[in-house]
């Protein structure tokens, strides 16, 4: 990969509800990264809301937990609402389409994340920039790291606003270079004397 090539794009999203098939998106959140240089392209990252369209509605489950969260969250994502169509064309141009480099799509957990973006964008038949071949779950790639299946998840220290898919992003990005760092640590090369 070349230098400061940002093929890596942490996705987190805030929903209405954890059917894919039919609860809405009401936020998306994308920063593209490199895990090879432990970089992140802070120049551009995406930070969208969409309103709900036809066919999508509210799990009272959700809505409920949505409730017991931080009120100010949800009415920023109220306030920033746009036409879910133009968010998700917005989206695919912001990721881009590469047939050299597919991008990664990395997301806590994949099988969240991955199936309500691909479900918005066949509903709104728009092409999706990412293919589920190179979708990684951001737990599972920790766990092969430490060599151990069993291990909850690997705890940093939480900066800005939880269920903002914005700082969940960022928050998991630096994760992923913690534990990436923590169970293979880079070697120190010593100079010669």
């Amino acid at each position: 990969m070349e230098p400061g090539n940002y093929c890596d794009v942490m996705v987190d999203i805030e929903t209405g509800g954890t059917r894919p098939d039919h609860a809405p998106i009401l936020q998306i959140a994308a920063v593209k990264f490199n895990l090879a240089e432990k970089t992140v392209d802070t120049t551009s990252m995406f930070d969208r809301c969409l309103l709900i369209p036809p066919g999508r509605y509210w799990d009272e489950g959700t809505r409920s937990w949505w409730g017991e969260q931080k009120r100010s969250i949800l009415q920023d994502i109220y306030s920033r609402m746009e036409d879910p169509r133009t968010v998700m064309q917005a989206f695919a141009d912001w990721a881009g389409y590469s047939p050299i480099q597919p991008l990664r799509f990395w997301a806590k957990p994949t099988s969240f994340d991955f199936s309500f973006i691909a479900s918005y964008f066949t509903d709104f038949e728009i092409m999706n920039p990412f293919h589920f071949r190179f979708a990684t779950d951001m737990n599972s790639y920790i766990r092969g790291m430490a060599g151990d299946s069993s291990l909850p998840t690997f705890k940093t220290e939480f900066v800005g606003d939880a269920h903002n898919a914005i700082y969940d992003t960022i928050n998991q990005i630096d994760a992923v270079f913690k534990a990436t760092e923590h169970f293979r640590p880079t070697p120190v090369l010593e100079h010669a004397s």
